[in-house]
């Protein structure tokens, strides 16, 4: 490699880490700042058990703690077998026809969708549809509209990224295809699957449009609702998040926006430890699937 060579190589890698540590410190920065400005609620005890109040200060998030977990195992649960099944189809039985690219083609066009017009999809055909009224059913059907195309997509592209001898070794010895798929590839493509479920978790957690329109009445949860059952009306942080930073007079509520930036700072707490506690659950439950296999 000549001078020059070695200069312009210097200059590309020195630039790709000046962009690098600037997008590091502007997340770092952000992280910093929203917990700072929700210190003072993240500090309160009765902020994590209260219900919320549009009426009167000193509001908690209780309820909608526990909706957003609610939420985002419903929504894991409806998306991850209907969307690794899906994958499965286009990337070893599907093919490359017309049929089959336009449904990729809708596919990904679905995914580009505004997540409020997705709302209003879900709440169209969801609620009104059947008769029914805004609920945690509702809201995570949504949801799963949202998570599903990505969790196609990315399963499609985990297969068909596995090296093509992973198939062709294990069909000379004898295992059928879908043995192959089950006991070869799905295995082999554990890591990226997992890096998808994140994914879709962590939109899940900040999704506030479509939670808006279909699991709720406009209006935060304002009692302590902690039961099971998913025909219930049941906000999330996000929405919580939006109602008190657009809707709720600070002549009412004095500590709207102080009780905001906790909600603003606990949701990102809560994903950031959400992300770190699942990638190290799937990193120890990858190494002992794929060293059993």
């Amino acid at each position: 490699m000549n001078r020059r060579a070695r200069v312009n190589n210097a200059l590309a890698f020195g630039l790709i880490r000046a962009i690098a540590i600037v997008f590091l410190l502007l997340v770092v920065y952000v992280l910093l700042y929203t917990v700072v400005q929700g210190w003072s609620e993240l500090t309160r005890g009765a902020f994590y058990t209260s219900p919320p109040s549009t009426d009167h200060a000193g509001s908690g998030a209780g309820p909608q703690i526990f909706n957003t977990f609610y939420l985002l195992i419903l929504t894991v649960i409806l998306t991850v077998p209907s969307g690794l099944a899906a994958g499965i189809y286009f990337a070893e039985y599907a093919g490359t026809g017309r049929l089959v690219n336009a449904i990729r083609r809708a596919t990904e066009t679905l995914a580009t969708l505004p997540s409020i017009v997705v709302g209003l999809f879900g709440y169209a055909l969801f609620v009104q549809a059947t008769g029914s009224h805004p609920s945690r059913l509702a809201a995570s059907l949504a949801l799963t509209v949202i998570a599903l195309p990505y969790a196609v997509r990315i399963t499609e592209d985990a297969l068909r990224s596995l090296p093509t001898t992973l198939r062709e070794s294990s069909l000379a010895l004898g295992a059928t295809r879908w043995q192959t798929i089950t006991r070869v590839l799905l295995p082999a493509a554990l890591p990226q699957l997992v890096t998808g479920v994140i994914l879709i978790s962590g939109r899940a957690f900040g999704e506030a449009a479509a939670v808006l329109f279909t699991g709720t009445v406009g209006t935060p949860t304002a009692y302590a609702n902690y039961s099971l059952s998913p025909f219930l009306p049941g906000d999330s942080l996000a929405v919580n998040l939006y109602v008190f930073r657009s809707q709720v007079e600070p002549g009412t509520v004095p500590d709207a926006a102080a009780y905001a930036d906790g909600v603003a700072a606990l949701l990102i707490l809560l994903v950031l430890v959400f992300n770190i506690a699942a990638r190290y659950a799937a990193r120890h439950a990858v190494r002992r699937l794929q060293g059993a296999i």
